[in-house]
């Protein structure tokens, strides 16, 4: 009798530590049911964002996730991938283009799918602009009058003396690219009597205006 109660009692203890260390032998139903039901699947997706016309890759193209708003951005080439869980929505988008959306169901094969995106171009209407003439000059002069100008600029034009401008525009130097152009000239005539000034002891129309000056006296002191 008394064996029989210190094996019952050793089986006891044997019992209760096994359980506080693993946990009970039978969980609950509901506790099961609830972790499989929250069990999330990841799906890593990828593929190409296309033109709908050419089939293009569009490069910089945005993808991101509906529920995060978190994704990237497609390549040069026009790829992307992005991980998801089954049942989230893809938004792409791009500048110029309608968004789209895709609904990711099942994960296909090892939790991987590719998908091909194509973009149609996104074209704004505008309001119609009717461009309408002058009915007439008489109210062509109404309207431009009532424009208000001020005649300050033109009686400041009409003050300009054009006399007064060309004077003073003799007298300023020459910038930099007309100096060059003038040291090239000079460069060009030299070349043709080997940098040296020919003389005009032979010139008839130097001698015509020697003696013309003697006529006048204006060599004369």
């Amino acid at each position: 009798m008394t064996n029989r109660i210190y094996i019952l009692s050793l089986f006891t203890i044997a019992l209760v530590s096994f359980t506080t260390q693993n946990g009970p032998l039978v969980k609950d139903s509901t506790e099961i049911s609830i972790k499989d039901s929250t069990e999330e699947v990841v799906i890593q997706v990828s593929g190409l964002v296309v033109t709908g016309d050419s089939l293009t890759p569009l490069p910089f193209a945005t993808v991101y996730r509906s529920r995060d708003a978190r994704g990237t951005m497609t390549d040069e080439n026009g790829f992307f991938s992005l991980p998801t869980l089954e049942g989230d929505t893809l938004q792409f988008s791009s500048t110029g283009y309608v968004t789209r959306h895709a609904v990711i169901n099942e994960g296909g094969d090892k939790n991987r799918i590719s998908i091909v995106q194509a973009m149609s171009r996104d074209t704004v209407m505008i309001s119609d602009a009717f461009i309408y003439p002058w009915p007439s000059r008489e109210r062509f002069r109404q309207e431009f009058l009532a424009l208000g100008l001020q005649n300050g600029d033109l009686s400041l034009s009409q003050g300009v003396d054009p006399f007064d401008v060309y004077d003073r525009l003799i007298n300023v130097g020459m910038d930099g690219q007309a100096a060059s152009t003038e040291v090239l000239r000079q460069m060009s005539l030299e070349m043709h009597y080997g940098g040296i000034q020919p003389t005009n002891i032979l010139n008839p129309v130097a001698w015509a205006r020697f003696i013309q000056a003697l006529k006048n006296g204006d060599l004369s002191n």
